[in-house]
């Protein structure tokens, strides 16, 4: 549940954000621009096609966006035209005579714009190649040239980019030739014949190779910097099938000409959705070698993008409001589509990776809601729309719509999906057309649904009780929903009862809860053996359910149920007393045969037992279990046991197993642990490890957290001097801030020194490091960086890293509060014992002046 003192999301002052209003629609974006990697610079021009629309107040006027741009001229028809540049705007008056439609053409320059157009320089110790790559969400391309750069307009597009010679330009769309110039330089051009809103323009120059895959419907190719093209095929390997799935499932075919992805150096994300040709970081660049050692794809991603040329791309929400029309629908159907891919592909049963995929997806969004802020799926009341793109839009909104499918049938969901998606293709959407596609296609009136999961910021939060009586031949169910305060608070959950029968079987009615406290009845003679509320894990939402140890074994090892609920009374182990028979069933599940997702919960309730035999349990597991992923997820349990008997037996245990460890991976995060036992030594053991050469550094980072997690006082120049090392890549430099931060907090006399060097990366060139480093200086609780901080919150371009600043000073306040708090009373305890000792002087006076009684 929401913590007391989680920040709301946005004060109750913040205005509503509205859908801009258009004086004028854009039909076509001309783009035709010199784009100098050497200099970080892009010039040119760009032709709007301009139909001006009817509007109240008679004025011809067409505003665009820029944003510290040089604009060198603008034309309407060929006629140069006088405008005006504000800041953040530019302003044209169409003449009188100009007929309603017309061309609009604006010269222009930008010189290392702070947004939307990126130039990233060769490293070759990294392996990077210079390159430039766009990224137009939200609304950045304004930055790099001037346009209407809201979502609430949509246009094609035609691309004529003038490069060097020896480096490749792609852009979205369908390549229309390359002209070599003899000079150097060389123009590509590429042509958008469909319709797309501005955001999804995407146009990169670099040292590219493209790799082709014929295996899909549409023509496919990716594009890598040079010398990574060999790891195409096993990073997008479920492309052509996704497609093909997705196509099925949605009931629409994939709309665009071609599609492919095109692999970036410094990527703030993991991926962007651009029509046809998606954007994807190159933290993600493997092969099928570190693919089949580390256990590891990129497989969900592609599919979450690909998802968005349905939703996103072909049907675009009309403002950032309602982003949950994209980022809900990818994320859920993300989910859906890798798990049939993981079964298609590797044999996986599709309904437990499923279950798997949403059971994360509940806890991320879970994380967010009771750590940070609680926030509706839809809103418009935001300070920045970069700050929409949270767990709640992409986790939550996964939850609620497979809420929403369980609810209405495979059938029928599919069946609104495929409605909905025709009835807007190529166009802007809103939460009601939606909502209006579900009703057409199934009859279901769903104003409540979307009311209580859409408009309402929450989650149910359900506590469970249940016994048998024998003498009435009854089980009895309590039901309450404990974040209830009101009957506007309560939620009406449609689900299913189930229970075990005492002769192996298992039974189910269906039932509605709509109270906040409720008590189900069932006619059942003999006891169960055990008791679930949602068997099928489809209510977004908290759970409190309790049973002994052979309720909590019976329900997790039955498989009548779904594998969230078998996963959700592992959850409850914790508060159970341990025992040897509880130790054994665990011990049972967490080894192959039980579903992904049971088998994680198992281990990671051995690691809340820590008792002797739970660690006997999970270091026997660990020879059973080949998947380095399910690895890793036992050397996090095995981290609960700080503070144990024999911690110095496993402290030696963990360290040779990651030695002997072949997944780098999975060897970190056995380091990792070695931290976090808090065991002494771990600093020199670790010191020796961060070197190993791993994919992505990915072990350094782990090391790291276990140098962050033991508390050593030596561990902190570890971290220190790799965050101060610019050549390390940016996931070893966050893992270096949270590890000094964490450590800084603990070690008193360090604070200081941490501060300061923490406080120069609140400006790092990269945005991932600005976050790490504000999050790392929140933990540190220091009140002198608010100044820092507060500085970097006033020169911020990118709203969710200003949204983190905030919150970090906050952090600060509080802590200086605090402090403040703690001074005041220190003074005035000592006043008081001023006070209690000038009493006792003018006490001992008073008795000497009265003399022996």
């Amino acid at each position: 549940m929401l913590d007391a003192d989680a920040r709301p999301f946005c004060s109750p002052d913040t205005p509503p954000q509205w859908v801009r209003p258009r004086r004028f629609r854009i039909d076509h974006v001309d783009l035709a621009v010199a784009i100098d990697l050497d200099a970080r610079r892009v010039e040119g021009n760009v032709t709007h096609a301009v139909a001006l629309l009817p509007h109240g107040d008679g004025q011809r006027l067409v505003e665009l966006d820029q944003h510290g741009l040089e604009i060198l001229g603008a034309w309407i028809d060929g006629a140069a035209v006088p405008f005006s540049v504000s800041p953040g705007g530019l302003a044209v008056a169409v003449p009188t005579e100009v007929a309603a439609a017309f061309s609009l053409r604006i010269a222009f320059r930008a010189t290392a714009p702070a947004k939307g157009m990126f130039f990233i320089p060769a490293d070759p110790a990294r392996g990077q190649v210079a390159m430039c790559w766009t990224q137009g969400a939200m609304e950045d391309h304004s930055h790099w040239f001037p346009c209407f750069d809201s979502p609430n307009n949509l246009s094609t597009y035609h691309f004529s980019i003038r490069h060097r010679s020896g480096m490749a330009a792609v852009a979205n769309g369908e390549p229309a030739g390359i002209t070599d110039h003899g000079d150097g330089w060389a123009t590509t051009t590429y042509n958008q014949a469909k319709a797309h809103v501005l955001y999804l323009v995407n146009v990169v120059v670099g040292d590219l190779v493209a790799v082709a895959d014929g295996s899909g419907s549409v023509p496919i190719a990716h594009w890598l910097p040079r010398g990574k093209e060999d790891g195409a095929s096993a990073m997008f390997r479920a492309t052509a099938f996704a497609i093909r799935w997705l196509g099925d499932y949605i009931g629409v075919p994939f709309a665009w000409s071609r599609y492919g992805h095109v692999v970036v150096h410094g990527f703030m994300w993991g991926g962007m959705e651009n029509t046809t040709l998606t954007t994807i970081t190159d933290r993600v660049l493997m092969d099928a070698a570190v693919q089949a050692r580390e256990d590891v794809d990129a497989d969900s991603l592609v599919v979450h993008e690909l998802v968005h040329q349905w939703f996103g791309d072909l049907l675009t929400m009309k403002g950032w409001a309602d982003i949950w029309l994209n980022e809900s629908f990818a994320t859920y159907l993300e989910a859906r589509g890798t798990a049939a891919w993981k079964a298609h592909s590797a044999g996986f049963d599709a309904a437990d990776h499923l279950a798997l995929e949403l059971w994360g997806n509940r806890a991320a969004y879970l994380e967010e809601d009771s750590g940070r802020y609680r926030r509706a799926l839809v809103t418009n009341r935001y300070v920045d729309a970069y700050e929409l793109f949270d767990r709640v839009a992409y986790e939550k909104g996964s939850l609620v719509l497979h809420h929403l499918c369980c609810y209405l049938g495979e059938e029928r969901f599919r069946a609104a999906l495929a409605l909905y998606t025709r009835r807007h293709a190529h166009d802007l959407v809103e939460t009601a057309d939606w909502r209006q596609a579900l009703e057409d296609a199934t009859g279901e009136p769903l104003d409540w649904f979307f009311d209580q999961w859409v408009q309402r910021a929450g989650h149910p939060c359900l506590k469970i009780r249940w016994r048998h009586d024998p003498a009435r031949g009854q089980l009895i169910v309590e039901v309450e929903q404990t974040q209830a305060t009101g009957p506007d608070q309560v939620f009406r959950l449609p689900t299913a009862l189930a229970w075990g029968a005492a002769d192996g079987g298992a039974a189910r009615i269906a039932v509605d809860l709509a109270k906040a406290k409720q008590t189900l009845v069932v006619a059942l003679a003999t006891a169960p053996r055990w008791v679930a509320l949602d068997p099928d894990g489809t209510i977004p939402g908290e759970w409190d359910e309790a049973g002994d140890s052979a309720q909590i074994l019976a329900r997790a090892g039955d498989a009548a149920l779904g594998a969230q609920a078998r996963a959700r009374a592992l959850v409850a182990v914790g508060a159970t007393v341990p025992g040897g028979t509880l130790v054994v069933g665990l011990a049972v599940l967490a080894i192959p045969g039980a579903p992904e997702l049971v088998r994680i919960e198992a281990i990671a309730a051995l690691g809340r037992l820590r008792s002797p035999t739970a660690q006997e349990a999970l270091l026997t597991a660990w020879s059973a279990t080949p998947e380095p992923r399910l690895r890793r997820a036992l050397a996090r349990a095995l981290a609960q046991f700080r503070g144990t008997v024999a911690v110095g037996a496993l402290a030696e245990r963990v360290v040779a197993l990651a030695d002997a460890e072949p997944s780098r991976l999975t060897a970190g995060e056995l380091l990792a642990t070695r931290g976090a036992l808090e065991h002494p030594g771990a600093t020199s053991l670790l010191r020796a490890r961060l070197a190993q050469p791993s994919w992505n550094d990915r072990l350094r980072a782990a090391v790291l957290r276990g140098l962050g997690d033991s508390g050593e006082p030596a561990a902190l120049d570890e971290a220190l001097a790799l965050l101060a090392d610019p050549a390390q890549v940016d996931a070893v430099r966050c893992a270096a801030a949270a590890a000094a931060g964490q450590l800084g907090a603990r070690l008193l006399p360090a604070r200081d020194r941490v501060r300061r060097a923490l406080e120069p990366c609140l400006h790092a060139p990269s945005l991932h490091l600005r976050v790490a480093a504000a999050r790392a200086l929140g933990a540190l609780a220091d009140p002198a960086a608010a100044g820092a901080v507060a500085t970097q919150d006033g020169r911020e371009v990118f709203g969710n890293v200003r949204r983190v600043l905030r919150e970090v000073l906050d952090q600060l306040a509080k802590a200086r509060a605090v402090i403040t708090a703690t001074a005041e009373l220190a003074k005035r305890v000592d006043e008081l014992e001023k006070q209690h000792k000038a009493q006792d002087v003018r006490l001992e006076a008073l008795e000497k002046r009265l003399g022996p009684g």
